[in-house]
């Protein structure tokens, strides 16, 4: 290899150009760039912190597509430098510098959000030495102060209502001698106070308290992150990109799509909170995400699929749900979730910047795949927050047209109809854009991929939220809103319909998802005509999902076509209109 010294520019800012424009490419000739630059820069101080910040980006990108072994080593070696990099701007003080760094999530740097109460009380659990309340943030510390009358002695309240006595002071003085954070001693105020967990939670993010986490552990930054991988795949050509077959990759069956072991599953689940986290993030699934239903599927290419599922008290009643993360070569690049429910899948997901000049379109396919492959998911369902309604990130990633080129289409028929008077625009001049305008009225509708031989028609959907109306309704007009009255009653008559008077003798997740679909099957009209084959299926379906995984339940519930229909009238019997879909972070 040439000397670099004689071959490239000195200017730090120059090199790392030079390695932005070819991280991507894999030629023999880029390899050796890639090779000589990391030589270059490996341990020389980078005093400017945006060209420190675009090394780090680079190097994120390198590590989860790198061409060789030798890359491979220099990138990690100059990933491990970087908490003493960071720390260097941290020593010099430079105020600018320091709010440059901020939210990053690289290590050593801080991230500042407003957590949910389940993300504290985790984070507290896993880092409570590097997690604490922003005291800073004014509006976040006056909300629970007002919050704190309800967990403390009456005798206290004077001490609370003083305005001279910062609330810092006073949960120094609460917690005593104690070694704890001021974070801690709220979440075990609220811990020990009478209150359900629900109410809690309400009552401590209705604060939206910014908290402060400092990334010093390994896990716990976008630097360091990885998942052990035995096997590394090298690039050595070019990238997969326009050339993916999108519904055949979702078509083909996986070689291996395997439940994972409890302790290796906790560590996936852990990795994926943080890799969300540190990036200001959330999935509300991922909250209650199960060891216990944790899939993961080597698609190759280095890329493995993890599904996590979740644990059965927070399953909602008729969807089945699981939260998707992706791992090249052992790094997070890819994080959505999707619900099935019948022959759909509602999924949504997100490619992380550091990695969107790689194999995204291959990503997702292999995504879709191994859902395919657990849920046999007939059609896809992209919601219109994804493609850029209320979502400025998407528009500006044109998220539509990323989905659109992979087969996907709008449902609703305008949407539809301004899609192909687009494509016309483009295919009389391909440097045309959407404008702005325009592809915020192409986000007004969700998306459709339809696979082949199911007759290219938009599916019929059953939207959830009507059914949830129409229970709402029966309890209103029937139960005059007594809630608790109409669980107890509907269960009765369904658990009598079906035949078994001894669900009580259930496990507890069981009988919860009785009680919680009862509601819904004590409408169905014709219930006590079903066979007794329908009758036992039903039962068979209400037990697994109060299961440990939710997958047979999703497979039975498709099986089971006359609840299927039955479910499709109820829907259809109330029009509230579009109901809102869930979004992913």
């Amino acid at each position: 290899m040439m000397d670099p010294a004689g071959t490239f520019p000195e200017a730090t800012a120059e090199l790392l150009d030079l390695l932005n424009s070819v991280k991507a490419r894999f030629e023999p000739a880029d390899t050796e760039v890639k090779v000589a630059i990391l030589r270059i820069l490996a341990g020389r101080e980078i005093p400017e912190v945006t060209s420190l910040i675009l090394f780090h980006e680079i190097l994120g990108f390198l590590r989860a597509y790198p061409d060789s072994p030798e890359i491979l080593e220099g990138v990690e070696k100059a990933l491990e430098e970087f908490p003493a990099r960071v720390d260097l701007v941290k020593a010099r003080g430079k105020p600018s510098d320091l709010k440059r760094l901020r939210d990053t999530g690289i290590a050593h740097t801080t991230v500042y959000y407003a957590y949910p109460y389940p993300m504290a009380t985790w984070l507290v659990e896993h880092f409570p030495d590097a997690v604490e309340i922003d005291w800073e943030d004014a509006d976040g510390l006056d909300k629970i102060r007002s919050v704190l009358p309800l967990l403390v002695a009456y005798a206290e309240n004077d001490a609370l209502d003083d305005e001279g006595l910062a609330l810092r002071d006073w949960i120094g003085a609460a917690r005593g001698d104690r070694k704890v954070s001021g974070l801690q001693w709220l979440l075990e105020a609220l811990e020990r106070s009478p209150f359900p967990r629900d109410i809690l939670r309400h009552l401590y993010e209705g604060a939206e308290l910014l908290l402060g986490w400092e990334l010093r552990e390994p896990a716990a930054s976008r630097t360091l992150a990885k998942f052990p991988t035995d096997r590394i795949f090298y690039h050595r050509g070019p990238l997969l990109r326009g050339q993916v077959d999108f519904r055949g990759e979702i078509q083909k069956p996986l070689p291996g799509l395997t439940p994972v072991p409890r302790r290796r599953a906790e560590a996936l689940i852990q990795l994926f909170k943080c890799a969300l986290s540190v990036r200001n993030r959330e999935l509300y699934p991922l909250l209650y995400a199960s060891p216990r239903d944790v899939f993961m599927a080597d698609v190759g290419r280095g890329l493995r699929i993890v599904l996590a599922g979740v644990t059965p008290e927070f399953r909602l009643p008729l969807e089945a749900y699981y939260s998707f993360l992706v791992l090249k070569n052992g790094v997070p690049v890819s994080y959505g979730g999707g619900g099935p429910l019948l022959d759909r899948l509602e999924i949504a997901g997100n490619i992380f910047e550091t990695f969107r000049q790689g194999e995204s379109v291959h990503i997702f396919s292999q995504v879709f795949r191994t859902y395919r492959q657990l849920c046999g998911s007939r059609y896809f369902l992209v919601p219109r927050y994804q493609v850029g309604y209320e979502n400025e990130e998407a528009l500006q990633s044109g998220a539509f047209w990323f989905y659109h080129k992979v087969g996907f289409r709008p449902v609703e028929r305008k949407v539809l109809a301004l899609s192909e008077e687009e494509q016309r625009k483009i295919k009389a001049d391909p440097a045309y854009r959407s404008p702005r305008k325009t592809l915020e009225r192409l986000a007004q509708s969700d998306m459709v991929l339809t696979l082949e031989g199911d007759g290219g028609n938009p599916p019929r959907d059953l939207p959830p939220g009507n059914i949830g109306l129409r229970v709402t309704r029966e309890i209103g007009q029937k139960f005059a809103g007594n809630r608790p009255a109409a669980v107890r009653e509907t269960t009765r008559q369904v658990s009598r319909l079906l035949g078994c008077p001894g669900w009580r003798r259930w496990p507890a997740p069981q009988r919860v998802a009785m009680e919680r679909l009862a509601p819904i099957l004590a409408l169905i009209p014709d219930l006590h005509q079903w066979t007794p084959a329908e009758r036992r299926g039903l039962v068979r379906i209400i037990r697994a999902k109060g299961a440990e995984r939710q997958a047979a339940y999703i497979r039975l519930l498709q099986g089971h076509r006359r609840l299927a229909r039955s479910l499709y009238d109820l829907a259809d019997s109330v029009k509230p209109g579009t109901p809102p879909r869930r979004r992913s972070g």
